[in-house]
């Protein structure tokens, strides 16, 4: 049954997919577009300055974007993960409001028509937020599209398959339950042993023995939620579930510990003495630390 709930969760197989280089690349077709199209509040710019004009907008507004998602995703009291469209709406609007100065003055530097008025600058920065609040908020809507509806059809389904197999690992009772949110929002989509979580954007992959599953949350929250002999991180970006680190391997002066599933992550050097150490402390690990030894001559 374990198979049948890996289709269910990966039907939209997002997952698959980098958020990185997603939003990279769909940053470069957004220039590309707007350059082309002259959209109103930058015609009759050009398509090469457009370029210029949408380049530096963009570099600036997406990494906005960013932090204003991880800023909501942070607080509970202002919206939940199983509210993605009203977090990633509020997001929108937030790091649009932010960026409405920002756009004002690059319209002027860039000598745009709509901004050579006399009206003064208070008028020139509404005019500038009605023009860029909703186009901006709509657009960050439609970047994070593909999760969201993952994220909402994965939860249903992979639901609807635990009603037909055994559990490998339950929702943690008690206080420990009630206090993390992060294993609620998890196990609301996907059963198994939690081997990693790794942060992508504004985003975090997080993959247990039955699936991988993609969701709006910080890493941090999410170690942080954990209980504190459940795993280490590894690194900035990746957390390891400690029973499931089979080995610790050396190349080429970079780290990595290989899990149970045979996924390679990269561990820093600040966190390659702590890992050595919690193998070294569970004598199952003998093995791990003999290959490693074996890599380092």
């Amino acid at each position: 049954m374990g198979a049948t709930t890996k289709e269910a969760v990966c039907a939209f197989n997002s997952t698959a997919v980098s958020v990185e280089k997603y939003f990279l690349f769909s940053s470069l077709a957004l220039i590309i577009v707007f350059a082309w199209m002259e959209p109103a509040g930058a015609a009759g710019i050009g398509f090469w300055k457009g370029l210029i004009f949408w380049s530096i907008q963009l570099s600036i507004l997406i990494p906005l974007l960013i932090a204003t998602q991880h800023f909501v995703s942070h607080y509970e009291n202002l919206l939940a993960p199983q509210a993605p469209w009203l977090q990633t709406a509020l997001s929108g609007a937030l790091a649009s409001l932010v960026f409405v100065p920002i756009g004002y003055l690059l319209d002027v530097l860039f000598s745009i028509p709509e901004n050579e008025s006399s009206s003064g600058i208070l008028y020139g920065l509404l005019d500038e937020a009605s023009g860029v609040v909703v186009p901006v908020t709509i657009t960050w809507l439609a970047l994070n599209a593909p999760w969201i509806f993952q994220l909402d059809f994965s939860r249903k389904q992979s639901e609807a398959a635990s009603e037909q197999q055994d559990d490998k690992q339950e929702v943690p009772s008690g206080k420990e339950a009630q206090s993390s949110r992060f294993l609620r929002e998890l196990r609301s989509r996907v059963k198994g042993d939690l081997i990693s979580i790794s942060s992508e954007l504004h985003y975090i992959r997080v993959t247990t023995s039955d699936a991988e599953v993609m969701f709006l949350y910080n890493l941090k929250d999410a170690i942080e939620e954990l209980p504190a002999n459940a795993g280490i991180q590894v690194h900035r970006s990746h957390w390891v579930s400690r029973e499931h680190i089979k080995k610790l391997t050396k190349k080429n002066g970079s780290s990595e510990c290989v899990l149970s599933n045979g996924t390679t992550l990269p561990v820093s050097r600040r966190k390659y003495t702590e890992v050595r150490e919690l193998l070294q402390s569970s004598p199952r690990d003998a093995l791990a630390l003999s290959n490693l030894a074996q890599a380092k001559n």
